[in-house]
C-alpha cells in the first residue's frame, strides 16, 4: 500500500501532537473570529496578543484584588497554550 507525500506528513503530525499533550485541540478561534490550525503561526501570534492583552487588563488592577487573580489564572491557561503552539509549531 502506498500513501501520498501530504497524507504522511499528516499522519506523523497527528501522531507527534498526540504524543505531546492529548488535551491539545485541533483548532484555535482568533479574537477576530477566524477558526485556523492549532500550533499554526497565526494560533501562534494570536496567542502572544492574548497574553499581551491579559497582562495589561492584569497590571490595572490592584494588587491582591480578585479581579488581579482571575487574570493571572487566564494568563497562566494562555502561556500553557502558547507552549503547547510553539511546540506544534516547530514540529511543522
Amino acid at each position: 500500500m502506498r500513501i501520498n507525500y501530504s497524507k504522511f506528513r499528516k499522519l506523523i503530525r497527528e501522531v507527534l501532537s498526540e504524543s505531546i499533550n492529548p488535551d491539545i485541540p485541533e483548532s484555535h478561534l482568533t479574537m477576530a473570529g477566524k477558526e485556523v490550525s492549532f500550533g499554526c503561526n497565526t494560533c501562534v501570534v494570536d496567542l502572544d496578543r492574548r497574553i499581551e492583552d491579559a497582562k495589561s487588563r492584569r497590571d490595572s488592577c490592584t494588587m491582591r484584588s480578585d479581579s488581579r487573580e482571575h487574570y493571572n489564572g487566564i494568563l497562566k491557561v494562555l502561556r500553557r497554550e502558547l507552549r503547547a503552539a510553539r511546540k506544534l509549531n516547530d514540529i511543522h
